[in-house]
């Protein structure tokens, strides 16, 4: 790499950038071709199922899960529109402001969440989980808020998820 004036880029911070990148496109590759292989989902729509199922009421204006995604408008408006035709989303219309829609998560889209749990369990820990100890998972925390915040783009709502519960198992009469 060439350096010239204005140019002082430092190597490692450099390579730890394209390691970044790299582990990124590995990591998220093999996510995601376990989630389609299993489930039939996208890495993406599986996200838009997640957060649709984080929320209170299950349900996101459209402006505010582009936010939480970190997409544009209109990259939302098409990943909301393929999992309304596979019926895992709906649209609504607020009863007081036409111009705003939600998305909607259905009863299809809670069981692909459902179904999808044990997938993206297996598949984060293969993939990334049993190669850090607790202690690397709390200095990438820490160091990836740091650099959400630096560059303006952290929020607690978006960053710091819960992954929906799990439905409690039930329990039958006379069992303790």
């Amino acid at each position: 790499m060439k350096e010239g004036p204005g140019s002082t880029m430092n190597q490692d911070r450099f390579q730890a950038w394209m390691n970044l990148l790299q582990a990124h496109a590995v990591i998220t590759t093999r996510i995601e071709n376990e989630l389609e292989t299993s489930c039939g989902l996208s890495l993406a729509e599986h996200q838009v199922l997640v957060r649709l199922a984080g929320s209170v009421e299950r349900r996101f204006r459209m402006y505010d899960l582009a936010d939480v995604l970190l997409l544009s408008k209109s990259g939302t408006t098409r990943l909301v529109d393929r999992l309304e035709k596979r019926g895992l989303v709906t649209r609504l219309l607020c009863e007081g402001d036409r111009r705003v829609v939600f998305a909607a998560l259905s009863s299809a889209g809670e069981r692909a969440v459902e179904e999808a749990h044990s997938i993206l369990a297996s598949a984060i820990e293969r993939s990334f989980s049993r190669h850090l100890s607790d202690e690397d998972i709390a200095t990438l925390r820490g160091s990836l808020r740091r650099l959400l915040e630096g560059n303006e783009a952290w929020a607690d709502h978006r960053c710091s998820p819960s992954y929906p519960a799990r439905a409690a198992p039930s329990r039958r009469a006379g069992s303790s």
